[in-house]
């Protein structure tokens, strides 16, 4: 069985600028996998820029599992998941961030999303994740979709909280901004 679903979120921050201080910033992911996601532990495997500026990441993240007691029984307790991404530079939605979830046996799915920013308006996006997942268990596919239903909506409003606490550091150099800011500078004047 094979399920896709897309989710969508406005974020106040140009492309750009979330792909080059957001996205990769250690901070961001360490406070989101353990506020949001509530790992219990996570290590970059990999992290590596290519010459084309393509970037690829893997890193191998440990959870409690939150399930049905007869996937539980298959699953344990935790789990321990390696994500694999890739920074992709070409194509529609570029940049664009392809990851696959690789999880251990006997865990019944497959995970694969597709995340990119839409711009939307000056200082504004709509940050949007494909979904695919793939299980031959109705019961595993069910809980992977609702798990992650429910998880998108609380990354979107820890996005928005870290870019609020963070709005002075984030200098965003678009003619947009840069040109939105000089205007209210004048007219402060």
């Amino acid at each position: 069985m094979k399920q896709t679903f897309t989710v969508r979120y406005a974020h106040a921050i140009e492309p750009d600028l979330f792909w080059r201080s957001v996205f990769f910033d250690r901070e961001y992911n360490e406070r989101l996998l353990r506020e949001v996601y509530r790992y219990w532990s996570w290590e970059i495997v990999e992290d590596t820029v290519l010459p084309d500026g393509r970037r690829t990441r893997k890193v191998r993240l440990t959870a409690g599992v939150n399930a049905p007691a007869a996937l539980r029984k298959q699953a344990g307790d935790s789990v321990a998941v390696v994500e694999v991404g890739t920074l992709e530079l070409e194509g529609p939605h570029a940049p664009m961030w392809i990851t696959r979830y690789l999880v251990p046996r006997p865990m019944v799915f497959s995970l694969l999303t597709r995340f990119w920013l839409e711009r939307t308006g000056p200082g504004q996006s709509d940050w949007v994740v494909e979904v695919e997942l793939e299980s031959r268990s109705a019961e595993a596919l069910e809980v992977v979709r609702e798990t992650l239903l429910e998880s998108y909506p609380k990354i979107a409003e820890f996005t928005e909280r870290w870019l609020r606490e963070h709005r002075d550091t984030l200098a965003d150099p678009s003619p947009d901004v840069q040109n939105r800011r000089e205007c209210q500078q004048r007219s402060s004047i």
